[in-house]
Formats: structure tokens, C-alpha cells, sequence
């Protein structure tokens, strides 16, 4: 008997590190993988021929998933602890017909979404359904030149340029900008509701000089402003010599945004972590990878769970950043990731930036 119980004991003792092991997030031993966010790409389809795109957006995938398999993926993510989804391209999201159901049904889990689009088909009933929901919105705006404007995007005027005004430090301030971003603006009734539209841009040697106007009118306006520097693959290496900026330009943009923006903006910006790669990507066809711009060699929703995926996921971007690791630089101005990192290795493009 007594011996029974000095081996229930040591049972309990010896299992008691493996079950502190396994509570951890992201452990091995862990039932289901964590995450907080679900990076879910529902169209591939695009109607614009950005010069920087590293998606190859165009045409639909023919094995796109479906709205049923889009819901099981938002099912397992929420499973997972995830508590936001972004509905991002990899081709523009606003083309894809279920988007509203999907929404609708993201928000009866309780859970945020986050979606990312050109503006280009955004109209009042668009915008209102998706200020209503409390999505949250980053308008594509590239330039406030409707030239330039159609410079990045390969297309002529596929935006509709409308007269917008605001009031700022109590002076009337007018401007040009796209219908969709004014439908947007319009909709938002509250200062609260105000701050679901976000700004995201990208530093090319085509649009650069005009991105202070941008980066000001954000400002003024109170919106978030997202600065993406490019990811040479696709399109983006293609055009390389027409969009890649030296490092002196750089340097031009960085000191007169901050003028803007101020030091503290670019410092949080340039520390703050892609959440992208630190969880759940699913790309349009199911495929798992590190993010919308690597090559998916992980699995597929459609043949495994994606706490499984997942996991395996982590493991080779583990390996991965060891890879970077020994080749990292900082980036001196903009934000830099992985991502990033890994095309400028491949293409012997430097990181300075």
C-alpha cells in the first residue's frame, strides 16, 4: 500500500512540470494553438495592376474557398483564442461577393474585422454597412495627385475624385480625394466611429513626394496612417528600377514626415511586430504560410485543422528567423519585416531604408 502511494506521488510530481509546460501558449503539449488574430484572404480577384503588388492579384483562384469553408476557418481561429480577422486581399476584398455575410458573421462570434481595400468599388451602402459593423477600414490611398494616383494603381481613372472638406485648428480645409475614402468619411458619425477608418500607403519612388500631403491630411483628419515600405516579389521586383528608392531618398521622405508625424511616430513604427506572421494565414485558396507574400508550403485547411497547420507553421518560422537572423540590418527610417527581409537576401537588394 505504501508503495502505491509513494508511486502516485511520484506520478503527480513528475507530471506536474509537463502540465505547467503545456498551459503555456504555443507549447507542444498544448490541445489547440493560440492565436489572436486570423489573417484570412477571401478573393484573389483585383481590378487594378498595382506597379508594387508581390500578390500577382488578378483573376479568382479556381480553388477558392467557399463562404461555408471561410466560416469552419473563422470557427477554428476563434477556437483557438483568436479575437480579430482580417479580411484581407490577396486581390481586392470589397470584389468578393460573400464579404458581407462573412462580416456579419465574425461579429455574431464576437469577434473584430479588419479589412484592407483600394476603394475603388466602395460606395454609401458599402460604407455604412461597414461602419455599422465597426469595421475597421484601411483605405488604400496612395496619393492625393489623382496622376500619381494612377501611376501606382496601372489604371486611368478608376477613382472618382470628389470635392472633400474639413475644418482644422478651426480653419476650412478643401481638397480632392477618391469617393470611396469621402462615402467612408461620410459614414462615420462619431469620434468614435471616425477612427475606424485607417490610411495605409507605400513608399515607392513614384509617389513619394507626394506622401507628406498624405501623411498631413491623415493627421489633420485624425485617422491612423499606416506607411508600408515595399515587398519586392511579383510586380514590385519587376518594376524594381521604377519603384525602389535609394537610400538618400529615403532619408528625404523619413525627415519630412517626421515633421509631420513627429521622431515618436516612426519609433513605435518601426518596433512594432508584424501580427501577421505571428499567427493563422490563410490564403485564398486555404493554403497556409507565413504571410500573403511567401511562398504557402505548410498544408491546406481543406486536409488538416488549423491548430495543426498552425503549429507547423511555427516551427519553420522559427528555423526561418535563424535564417534571417544572421543576415539581419536594421532598417534606419521605415518599417521592415521579415517578409521583407527575406526578398531584399534573395535579390541582393539592400536594406536601406
Amino acid at each position: 500500500m505504501a508503495t502505491a502511494v509513494r508511486k502516485s506521488i511520484m506520478v503527480r510530481v513528475l507530471l506536474k512540470p509537463l502540465r505547467a509546460i503545456a498551459a503555456l501558449p504555443g507549447s507542444l503539449f498544448s490541445r489547440k494553438e493560440k492565436a489572436r488574430f486570423l489573417y484570412l484572404e477571401v478573393t484573389h480577384r483585383c481590378n487594378l495592376r498595382c506597379v508594387a503588388c508581390y500578390t500577382g492579384a488578378g483573376p479568382e483562384k479556381e480553388d477558392a474557398l467557399n463562404l461555408a469553408e471561410q466560416k469552419s476557418v473563422v470557427r477554428q481561429a476563434k477556437e483557438m483564442g483568436a479575437k480579430v480577422v482580417s479580411l484581407s486581399g490577396s486581390g481586392e476584398s470589397l470584389l468578393y461577393k460573400g464579404l458581407f455575410a462573412l462580416i456579419d458573421y465574425i461579429g455574431q462570434l464576437g469577434m473584430a474585422v479588419v479589412i484592407f481595400t483600394n476603394g475603388t468599388v466602395l460606395d454609401e451602402e458599402a460604407s455604412d454597412f461597414l461602419i455599422s459593423r465597426n469595421v475597421v477600414v484601411y483605405f488604400k490611398l496612395y496619393s492625393l495627385d489623382p496622376v500619381v494616383f494612377d501611376q501606382m494603381t496601372g489604371r486611368k481613372d478608376v477613382y472618382k475624385w470628389v470635392d472633400y472638406t474639413y475644418k482644422y485648428n478651426g480653419e476650412p480645409k478643401r481638397l480632392k480625394i477618391p469617393s470611396g475614402l469621402k462615402h467612408l468619411l461620410d459614414a462615420t458619425q462619431t469620434e468614435e466611429s471616425l477612427n475606424l477608418v485607417r490610411i495605409e500607403t507605400l513608399v515607392t519612388r513614384i509617389n513619394y513626394p507626394t506622401l507628406p500631403e498624405v501623411a498631413r491630411f491623415s493627421k489633420e483628419l485624425n485617422l491612423g496612417f499606416y506607411l508600408e515600405t515595399p515587398v519586392f516579389k511579383g510586380r514590385a521586383i519587376e518594376n524594381y528600377n521604377d519603384i525602389a528608392l535609394s537610400s538618400a531618398e529615403y532619408q528625404n521622405l523619413y525627415y519630412k514626415l517626421v515633421e509631420i508625424l513627429g521622431e515618436e511616430y516612426f519609433q513605435e513604427h518601426r518596433n512594432h511586430p508584424c501580427p501577421v506572421e505571428r499567427n493563422p494565414v490563410v490564403w485564398t485558396n486555404g493554403d497556409i504560410a507565413f504571410c500573403s507574400s511567401r511562398q504557402a508550403c505548410i498544408g491546406n485547411v481543406r486536409d488538416a485543422p488549423l491548430d495543426k497547420l498552425f503549429l507547423k507553421a511555427k516551427r519553420l518560422k522559427r528555423k526561418e528567423d535563424r535564417l534571417i537572423a544572421k543576415h539581419q540590418s536594421s532598417s534606419k527610417y521605415f518599417r521592415t519585416c521579415p517578409a521583407r527581409q527575406c526578398f531584399e537576401q534573395k535579390h541582393g537588394i539592400p536594406c536601406d531604408y
